[in-house]
């Protein structure tokens, strides 16, 4: 004869098998749902929820009609801070523009087996482009104008008391998220003209370029110049790195 506790098992497991799927559903629906103090609240930990380490974006399930070319381009002062902050007039040293995206396109052409290592640029440029076109043009503006000084590109942090009252949890929201991007875009700009020019880097300067792809009736005859669109992130110091990271990266 079973014990009860046995008995008991199977409605243990159902509950709490309910208890995960209620709360998923309840995540997915805040998570998916229009912009409301309470999501705002949510959100850091919704974004680690449903977006994890990987931060894989939703466009793997409705992918549209491959219709432009995504490039993420960047450069750096490697001259002293404050010869860097100075500009060309008091001789600061800049590198030429170096297209990362296009460098890692070389080591996927003709391999099926790349990892995601070698689209680093292009996950950056994907998540980085959508959370800009949310900005209005005021807030564009402040993000493609140079902060080497170490005060917040939109003039207040934004996880302040000062930043709620300045801005509604929607547009906090998308600033916190644009924030984040930028950050990711800028550290992994320092580590790739690290690499190259090691730790002369000083700032660093990126931009997003999207460029139209040839339409297929015009395969063979292209157009001369392609259509571009184009989002900056100006100057901003390098970011720093513990040896560990610099080690792996290398």
């Amino acid at each position: 004869m079973a014990s009860p506790r046995i008995r008991r098992l199977p409605a243990v497991v159902l509950a709490t098998v309910g208890l995960l799927a209620a709360g998923h559903i309840g995540a997915t629906l805040a998570y998916t749902g229009p912009d409301t103090p309470v999501r705002a609240a949510l959100q850091p930990a919704l974004n680690r929820y449903f977006l994890g380490p990987l931060d894989q974006g939703w466009n793997l399930f409705a992918p549209g009609p491959y219709s432009q070319d995504e490039y993420m381009l960047v450069r750096a002062c490697v001259s002293d801070f404050d010869v860097c902050s100075g500009g060309a007039d008091a001789g600061a040293e800049f590198t030429p523009w170096r297209n990362v995206t296009a460098e890692e396109m070389e080591a996927v052409e003709y391999n099926i087996f790349a990892n995601r290592e070698s689209r680093q640029s292009k996950v950056v440029h994907g998540r980085l482009w959508p959370a800009a076109s949310k900005l209005t043009d005021e807030q564009q503006d402040m993000a493609a104008a140079n902060h080497i000084d170490g005060d917040p590109v939109f003039g207040v942090d934004l996880y302040s008391p000062e930043a709620s009252e300045a801005y509604s949890p929607g547009q906090l929201n998308n600033l916190r998220t644009y924030q984040r991007l930028e950050d990711a875009a800028v550290g992994l700009a320092t580590l790739y003209l690290q690499q190259e020019h090691g730790d002369a880097v000083t700032l660093v300067e990126v931009r997003m370029l999207r460029e139209a792809v040839p339409q297929f009736e015009q395969r063979h005859d292209p157009p001369d110049e392609l259509a571009q669109q184009w989002t900056s992130i100006g100057w901003r110091p390098a970011t720093e790195f513990d040896d560990d990271v610099k080690s792996a990266w290398s």
